[in-house]
């Protein structure tokens, strides 16, 4: 029986021993460092997103709804913030978003192409 109860304290001493590398090094940031990596993002999509052409604009992903962003922007500022929220642990908040029309660059910034007005040709004219 004794003999027993110490088996099973051994095993119990070596499987702590071997897990204890593993506690306490989890790398989670606190809320406050996540939000503040989620500001940073949502300054640097705010700006003008500058290009030469379509093929220098996409889609934001992250943070939030997506928004023109320059391919540029995305690479230098936006990539690095969401790789230290996601190895952080950070929480993402759900939010609701519409599909957002496509993005061109448009006079050197990048930008939601807007749907025009439908063509109403049995519309009837009002003049004043």
């Amino acid at each position: 029986m004794i003999r027993h109860i110490v088996s099973r304290a051994g095993a119990a001493a070596v499987l702590l021993v071997a897990l204890l590398p593993y506690t306490g090094c989890e790398k989670r940031l606190k809320p406050e460092e996540c939000d503040a990596l989620r500001g940073q993002a949502f300054e640097v999509l705010n700006k003008a997103q500058p290009c030469a052409s379509d093929a220098d604009c996409q889609q934001s992903e992250w943070p939030g709804c997506e928004k023109p962003l320059s391919k540029k922007n995305f690479t230098d500022h936006i990539q690095p913030l969401q790789a230290k929220f996601v190895e952080g642990k950070c929480e993402e908040k759900k939010v609701d978003c519409r599909k957002p029309p496509p993005v061109y660059c448009k006079q050197g910034l990048c930008v939601h192409k807007e749907a025009g007005m439908p063509a109403m040709d049995d519309a009837p004219v009002i003049t004043p």
